[in-house]
């Protein structure tokens, strides 16, 4: 028992994963009971004059060269390939051959070899074994004559009936212990797979965490940036000085606003584009005192953009609605601004920033939000054009805006 246990031991083998170590293992296992199993049938067959020695005997040889591939190339390839080959070879003559009960131990091992090669090499090979074995179960059904078949039924001999036997016992055995192996590896997948879940949930909840963390502090941290410039701007005497103190301020405060939506939303790598325009305007309209009634609407069919898209579009429109509040609508009492934005099926997006005032042109007007404008559509690798007809009308272009 010892000396069988050490035998089942496998030799080293050049597969580095569990699966594949586990399927040398079983292969190795299952030769080492069919070159016993053979090498008993065939002397059995020898020692009673039977014909099916040539068979069980090719089979022992089938079982031995199996062996020593897996001692050569330490690889279970060649083994599955000679099962698939000789095997289906010794079935198809046997079938033909010998009938009535020997049939039962043919289908067997043809039920035996069909699911290891399924199992061993994948479907395309499985099934190309069934169907040589189901063609050759029909062709002995329609071909073989029959008086051959009551021949056999009456040469039938105490010998080949225990031949047919342990045929019987030994086909099944391996069949089950095969399949329990299956279901075996199943199990051990489906909790290696499970516990791989629960360890990925885990981490992603933890780096949902840390990222939500990280976006709080940074929007704190500009809120302190932007705390310590308006300071700055009020004990400034000059107001001129003090009102580009304040536009920092807004631009930063467009940019905490971003960090302050990416940690309040589950999904840590897109904003809601109408949410964030929403609150966006609230805060500009927060910073300015203006007498005349502004409102605002927002067209989208985007539902959300990336971080790296949102942070140059947000500073886009801090300028282009800055720009509206301060010099747009001194001479009325109400105005508006639309934003319209639209991406088509090729991913090209068109966002249409318009107001109602007075119409100006700040692309011609040399200041330092113009040039934001310019420079952050040209890193979204867009263009645009500027309308000042009826109020001002910005049109952007982008042809992969994320």
């Amino acid at each position: 028992m010892r000396l069988l246990r050490k035998i089942l031991i496998p030799p080293p083998s050049s597969y580095s994963t569990y699966q594949e170590k586990y399927k040398f293992t079983l292969v190795w296992r299952i030769f080492i009971i069919l070159s016993i199993f053979f090498f008993l049938l065939a002397s059995f067959h020898l020692f009673t004059g039977s014909e099916k020695v040539k068979t069980t005997s090719l089979a022992f040889l089938m079982s031995i060269g199996s062996l020593v591939s897996f001692k050569l190339s330490k690889k279970y390839t060649i083994a599955v390939f000679l099962v698939f080959t000789i095997g289906t070879l010794i079935n198809q003559y046997t079938i033909y051959t010998a009938l009535n009960v020997e049939r039962i131990v043919d289908l067997l091992w043809m039920l035996t070899i069909s699911v290891f090669v399924f199992f061993m090499l994948g479907s395309r090979y499985g099934i190309g074994s069934m169907l040589v074995n189901i063609l050759g179960l029909i062709g002995a059904l329609f071909y073989v004559p029959k008086n051959v078949v009551i021949q056999t039924i009456q040469n039938q001999t105490l010998q080949i009936e225990v031949a047919h036997a342990i045929n019987i016992v030994v086909a099944t055995s391996v069949t089950v212990y095969f399949i329990s192996k299956i279901i075996e590896y199943s199990d051990y997948n489906e909790r290696k797979i499970r516990k791989a879940n629960i360890s990925l949930t885990k981490q992603r909840d933890e780096k949902v965490i840390m990222l939500k963390e990280i976006h709080h502090r940074v929007k704190n941290n500009l809120q302190i940036v932007s705390s310590l410039l308006r300071l700055q701007a009020n004990v400034i005497g000059d107001s001129e000085i003090s009102a580009h103190f304040n536009e920092a301020v807004n631009r930063i405060s467009s940019m905490a606003l971003i960090h302050e939506k990416m940690y309040q939303t589950e999904n840590l790598s897109d904003v809601n584009l109408k949410e964030y325009l929403n609150s966006l305007f609230v805060d500009i309209f927060r910073s300015y005192t203006f007498s005349n009634k502004v409102s605002y609407e927002i067209k989208t069919n985007i539902n959300s953009v990336s971080l790296d898209s949102l942070v140059p579009l947000a500073l886009i429109f801090n300028e282009l609605i800055t720009n509206s509040i301060k010099h747009a609508f001194t001479d009325l009492e109400k105005g508006k601004i639309s934003i319209d934005i639209n991406q088509n099926e090729s991913n090209k997006t068109t966002i249409i920033y318009k107001d109602n005032g007075k119409g100006y042109d700040s692309k011609n007007q040399e200041n330092f939000g113009s040039v934001l404008i310019e420079t952050f559509t040209e890193q979204l690798d867009g263009e645009f054009t500027v309308n000042s007809a009826n109020g001002v009308e910005y049109i952007f272009t982008f042809d992969d805006l994320k």
